[in-house]
């Protein structure tokens, strides 16, 4: 089992892949499919839809845009420099799924159940991410989510250097554990839905006026 270090204290599950044994994916994107060892590339499930199972698979230098998958479930899936923007991964189960580098602009993800779920340097302007449950880390490292939108559970969520001008919280339903003190929160609404939200002291002074406001208070 491969681990990536988190901080001092925490570390996550990686995706077990044999690189070597993948299998190239050259069908277009068909309902009902159970697929591993595989790796995708190019576009030919750009536009498309299904329902599935994707497991020690590799998506590299794909376009997925405009994808709709439901139910989906990922398991041990690496996601590396694709385009998933405008897609739709509902109903989505992740356990061991790593995103990187890739365009999540108005992407939708609803995981029903996210578990070691790892995304970095990504652009998720106007992107949706629901949580049903997360059971495991759930990681977002250098990302931008201008204008995105979050609901659910993100009591496992943990944002490093991210940014989130625009962005809306108010839906998230628990955020106890919740870790943003690597992060620029500037710009959030919905801090009110972020309580249990770990944050640092020079974080809450820069973001007092903006507490008051979203408690109630009249700055004058």
């Amino acid at each position: 089992m491969r681990f990536r270090k988190i901080d001092d204290e925490r570390s996550m599950r990686r995706p077990a892949i044999e690189a070597e044994s993948l299998e190239a994916i050259e069908d277009e994107l068909d309902y009902d499919f159970e697929l591993s060892d595989r790796v995708l590339k190019g576009d030919i499930w750009a536009g498309g839809s299904g329902d599935g199972v994707l497991e020690q698979s590799s998506i590299s230098d794909a376009d997925l845009s405009g994808t709709v998958l439901s139910p989906f479930e990922a398991v041990d899936v690496t996601v590396d420099h694709s385009v998933l923007s405008n897609g739709r991964w509902e109903r989505l189960t992740a356990r061991r799924l790593e995103i990187t580098g890739s365009q999540l602009v108005g992407w939708q993800a609803q995981f029903a159940l996210a578990s070691d779920v790892y995304v970095a340097d990504c652009r998720a302007d106007f992107a949706g991410i629901s949580i049903g449950k997360a059971k495991g880390p759930v990681v977002f490292e250098r990302c931008r989510f201008q204008n995105a939108s979050f609901l659910g559970d993100f009591s496992k969520a943990i944002f490093i250097d991210c940014s989130f001008p625009g962005a809306d919280f108010s839906r998230v339903a628990n955020a106890k554990g919740c870790d943003m003190r690597r992060s620029t929160l500037a710009g959030i609404t919905g801090l009110m839905s972020l309580r249990g939200t770990l944050i640092t002291a020079d974080q809450a002074v820069d973001l007092a006026g903006e507490l008051a406001t979203a408690a109630g208070f009249t700055l004058a």
